[in-house]
């Protein structure tokens, strides 16, 4: 084989994940750097009340939500490189689950979402990276909303043991995935959703994976999405 047809060594998953990671971090600074002078540029234009002026004053909030949506991007990127970094101590499922439903009530109600919890009160502390796990549930639950947002609608949280894993399902009765939507949903930077990522679902996933666990969804049209967190037991509450 002559040297121009050598290629490298493939890079192990650890060793790009961290570089992607990297890359991002070093993006976010630049942008933070243009939407700080965007703002300053509004401030400047701000008492001018020429065309000119209100043209411009236009052009730089484009801009400037151009710059909060690649931000966006770079923060989903982030945790969705930074899966295999994890922090784990015994947490409290239902806990986690109580936070955020605290947290999305709000915005909730104020769209005629109803939320409901039926937790087991029986479930053992669970290994998990506490923030990342809240994080990830989060995004289930904003998922949900989101496809109820026009008519509003049911979120139910559940907690249960299965054998050796504790199980955390989020279920609405929204309009539920087309088949080649829901074969779809696990693709990086697949979006069906205006101003998407991509990377929430896919995220969660490899979250979820990472703590030695499953994500399953399950939908169809009509019958609403129900999504599924498996996360595993220590040994001692396996054989309890």
């Amino acid at each position: 084989m002559s040297p121009e047809e050598r290629s490298a060594a493939p890079l192990d998953p650890r060793t790009l994940s961290r570089l992607a990671g990297g890359l991002a971090h070093e993006l976010k600074n630049p942008l933070s750097t243009i939407g700080l002078h965007l703002a300053l540029l509004e401030e400047d234009w701000a008492d001018d009340e020429s065309a000119k002026a209100r043209r411009t004053r236009r052009t730089l909030h484009t801009l400037k939500q151009e710059v909060d949506r690649l931000n966006g991007i770079l923060e989903d990127f982030l945790r969705f490189a930074r899966t295999d970094r994890l922090r784990a101590a015994p947490t409290g499922l239902n806990a986690l689950v109580e936070q955020v439903v605290r947290f999305v009530q709000p915005e909730a109600e104020r769209i005629g979402v109803h939320l409901a919890t039926y937790l087991d009160l029986d479930l053992p502390p669970v290994l998990l990276d506490e923030g990342r796990v809240q994080q990830a549930l989060l995004n289930l639950v904003i998922n949900a909303r989101q496809a109820l947002e026009s008519d509003g609608g049911h979120i139910t949280l559940i907690t249960r043991r299965e054998g050796g894993y504790a199980v955390l399902e989020v279920v609405d009765d929204g309009p539920g995935m087309e088949a080649d939507v829901l074969e779809r949903c696990f693709d990086v930077y697949y979006s069906t959703k205006k101003g998407g990522s991509g990377l929430g679902l896919p995220t969660v996933r490899r979250l979820a994976e990472a703590h030695g666990g499953t994500l399953e969804v399950e939908s169809s049209p009509g019958n609403g999405t129900r999504a599924v967190l498996r996360f595993p037991l220590d040994e001692e509450e396996r054989r309890a």
